[in-house]
Formats: structure tokens, C-alpha cells, sequence
């Protein structure tokens, strides 16, 4: 099959769905499909150009992997981020990556996994044009996701109008492929659809990629940080919906304890938390950028836990991918969310640590010194962690389940096409069903 994936993100930004997506375009380019991936130039998070690219209007490569990866030019959203900056973004890559769509020829199937709205429905409108069939990859459920962040209201008329703007992309997709179970049940009721126009398939990692540590203690030397003291690491996007924030109390609670904060990660919150940590004079908690892909196991094997932080008001619009590293790499879980959300009921169900209250800061901290006293039972959880990883959350496991998509898409086409036949009329393509 001829199968064009656009994707938001892409290496070397640091974003783990780019990675994703290098991984599932190589095992399908390896399964024997022409595999296509359309992306931006690299800039975030910073939002500027990566200085070894320059921008141009159209970039296309043959990769050693086997697939081919095309950049088109958009807006980048700058180092503030403006709300403005974003619309154009969104818009702008919407409108490159159609073209860029065009200009490769009609693929069998387009899989689309960009920012809500524009940036989704331009290339969709032309799938639909086509009658080609195309994926709609939900990672961030939106409006869900802006009301969580404080930036729209929940009953405000623009809210309503992006409901039923993605109720419709939902509707002409042939498939909506979510991470989670309970963000299929958000859309599902958010969105008023049956069940079946759902899938779920989790974020992933490749087991290969990421063993767990076994190393010394050189990065934490390398780092200033005592190999007696306990290292507690939040690895990720410290954005809104993050409440990471909530770090700076932890590590104002845990100051006169042997213990550290290491935050690796870019986001809104990240400059806030730095000064209040300043003002605050805390020596505790440290701030790192986005690490190289390759040392990511090394860091975390180097944490003693793992911290996932999110807002008190969270709902499952977004489910934080640095849960799945923290398991392949084997560390127990301190998740300060909702008891009902999908992160806290992955670490509940695969005993892989502790779950305690949202922007609960006294709570977070009791978590960390429980477990630095019980080692052993940090061991335990994290064991538990990799064993629920190699289960549910690897490359091999995702693979397979878009495989099964594409062989179900395939089989479908070519009853089609023999039907046309038989009937002496023209193939059609199968396309857009139309839901309910």
C-alpha cells in the first residue's frame, strides 16, 4: 500500500510522538508499503529553526529506514508562543502539508496526526475529496484539552462549535485511533459515536531502545548530584495540564531531607518554576533541558523514582507518554492525579507505585521519603512497571495492531473492486463510512 503519514513533530525534536513515528514508518516501509512522512521544519520547543536545517519551501528525503520523509514550510510559534502564533502554525501546516499530500500523488490511506483543527482537517478535506481513507490519530483530545489549560471555557459557544468541528472529523475518518481506553470513552461521549469507530492503540517504546540501566553512577557525578541522595526525576512536557509546578513546594517540603527534584524537560511552566525556585533559594531541584534521545535510559535508570504530575482539574484529553518510559525503565511511580484517570488506573493496576492527590505537595513529598526509606519496595514497584511495559506498551504490540488496520483496509478494497467488477462498473475506492 501506498500510505502517507503526516505527523506535527519529528526528529531531532524531542517530542516522543515523532519518535513514534520514525519507528512505525520504518516497520511499515519493512512490511513492503510505500511509506511516506510529512512534517515541519524542526523548532520546537524553542519554536526557531534547528540550526543545522534551512527553510525552504519544500525538503524530501530517502531515509536508510526506507521511508521517505518530506518538511514543508509553516509558521512557527516563537519563543513566547502566542496564541496568535499557534493559530498560524496550525493553519499554515495545514495548508503545506495538503500540498505536499498532493504533489506525492494520492496514497491508499493517509494517516493524519497533526494539531486540532486546521492543521487536521485541511488534509483530510482532501482525503475526502480523493475518497481516500484516512486515520484520524487523537493523542490530545481538544477542546478537552484548552478548557483543562484555562484557555477556553467549557461552556463557552466556541467550545461547543470545536465539538461538533471534531465530532465530524471523527465521523469521516475510517478509523479513530486513540492511546487510551478512557479517551475513547471522552470522544465516544464527548462526541456522541459508536464504539467501533474507535481504536486504541497506546503510545509505545521500543523495547530494543530501552533497556533498563544497569550502568554506575556517572551521569548523576557528572551532574553534581550526591549518589547517596534520593533523586526524584520528572522527565517530560512541563506544561499546563502537567501541574508540575506543584514541584517547586515539593522541593521546598523536602529541603532539609537527602533528597533532589531533577526536572528534564521544556515547557510554560518551566521559567515560573525556575525563578520561584530561585526566589525561594532552593538547592534541592534542578531544571534540565530535553536530553538526547540515546541518554534517556541512562537518566532515568539513574532516578531512585519517577514523578507524574497533573493539574487537579486534569480529565484524560491528554495522557502523558513519560508514564511508559518510567516503566520500561523500571522505576517506581509517585502519580499525583485523579484516582479515575487513565495514568492513575496504569499504575494502580500494574503495581508499579503509589498514587496520591493532585497538587497535593505535602502528600508528594511523603511518597518520595516512603519510598527512599523502602528500597526494596521501590524495586518491587518498579519491577512490576517494566513487566505492565513489555505487556501493553511496546513497538512489536503497536505495530501489529496497525498492521491489522491496514490488512482490514486492504481486504475491503479489494472486495470492492471485485464487486465493481462483477458488476462490469467502475472500481471505487472505500473511503469515508458515514458513521451514524
Amino acid at each position: 500500500m501506498k500510505i502517507t503519514f503526516i505527523c506535527g513533530v519529528f526528529p531531532p525534536e524531542p517530542a516522543p510522538s515523532g519518535v513514534m513515528a520514525t519507528q512505525l514508518g520504518k516497520r511499515l516501509a519493512d512490511d513492503g508499503h510505500d511509506v511516506t512522512i510529512i512534517t515541519g521544519f524542526p523548532n520546537r520547543p524553542a519554536g526557531i529553526l534547528y540550526p543545522d536545517y534551512r527553510m525552504k519551501l519544500w525538503s524530501k528525503i530517502r531515509t536508510a529506514e526506507g521511508y521517505t520523509v518530506i518538511r514543508c514550510a509553516s509558521w512557527f510559534i516563537g519563543k513566547k508562543r502566542r496564541v496568535l502564533r499557534r493559530i498560524l502554525e496550525n493553519i499554515s501546516f495545514g495548508i503545506s502539508s495538503a500540498c505536499a499530500v498532493w504533489l506525492t500523488g494520492r496514497p491508499d490511506v493517509l494517516i493524519i496526526e497533526s494539531w486540532p483543527f486546521f492543521a487536521t482537517q485541511i488534509p483530510a478535506s482532501l482525503a475526502t475529496f480523493w475518497a481516500t481513507p484516512f486515520l484520524y490519530y487523537v493523542k490530545d483530545v481538544y477542546p478537552e484539552s484548552a478548557e483543562v489549560a484555562g484557555i477556553l471555557s467549557a461552556d463557552g459557544i466556541l467550545s461547543r462549535l470545536l465539538r461538533i468541528w471534531d465530532r465530524h472529523l471523527c465521523r469521516r475518518s475510517y478509523r479513530v485511533v486513540v492511546i487510551s481506553n478512557s479517551m475513547r470513552d471522552l470522544l465516544v461521549a464527548g462526541r456522541n459515536l459508536p464504539l467501533d469507530r474507535f481504536v486504541v492503540i497506546p503510545d509505545w517504546l521500543d523495547t530494543a531502545s530501552f533497556p533498563v540501566w544497569r550502568g554506575n553512577n556517572a551521569w548523576r557525578i557528572s551532574n553534581g548530584i550526591d549518589p547517596s541522595s534520593c533523586l526524584a526525576l520528572f522527565a517530560g512536557t512541563l506544561g499546563h495540564i502537567s501541574g508540575a509546578d506543584v514541584l517547586v513546594k515539593v522541593a521546598q517540603l523536602l529541603r532539609q531531607e537527602n533528597a533532589v527534584i531533577v526536572c528534564v524537560g521544556d515547557g510554560v511552566l518551566k521559567q515560573s518554576m525556575t525563578i520561584e525556585a530561585d526566589r525561594l533559594c532552593l538547592e534541592n531541584i534542578r531544571f534540565l533541558p530535553f536530553q538526547p534521545g540515546e541518554r534517556v535510559p541512562e537518566i532515568q535508570g539513574a532516578a531512585d523514582v519517577a514523578l507524574l504530575t497533573m493539574r487537579p482539574n486534569a480529565s484524560d484529553a491528554s495522557v502523558p507518554s513519560k508514564l511508559i518510559s518510567y516503566f520500561a525503565a523500571a522505576k517506581a511511580v509517585i502519580c499525583a492525579a485523579n484516582p479515575n484517570s487513565a495514568v492513575a488506573h496504569a499504575v494502580s493496576e500494574a503495581n508499579a507505585g503509589v498514587v496520591v492527590p493532585p497538587g497535593d505537595p505535602r502528600a508528594i513529598a511523603d511518597a518520595v521519603l516512603r519510598l527512599a526509606r523502602c528500597p526494596d519496595l521501590a524495586r518491587e514497584f518498579g519491577q512490576n512497571g517494566r513487566s505492565y511495559f513489555e505487556r501493553h506498551y511496546t513497538l512489536d504490540r503497536a505495530h501489529i495492531q496497525f498492521r491489522e488496520i491496514l490488512v482490514e483496509l486492504e481486504d475491503r478494497t479489494s472486495l470492492a473492486q471485485r464487486a465493481s467488477k462483477s458488476m462490469g462498473l467502475l472500481a471505487p475506492r472505500i473511503g469515508i463510512p458515514k458513521g451514524d
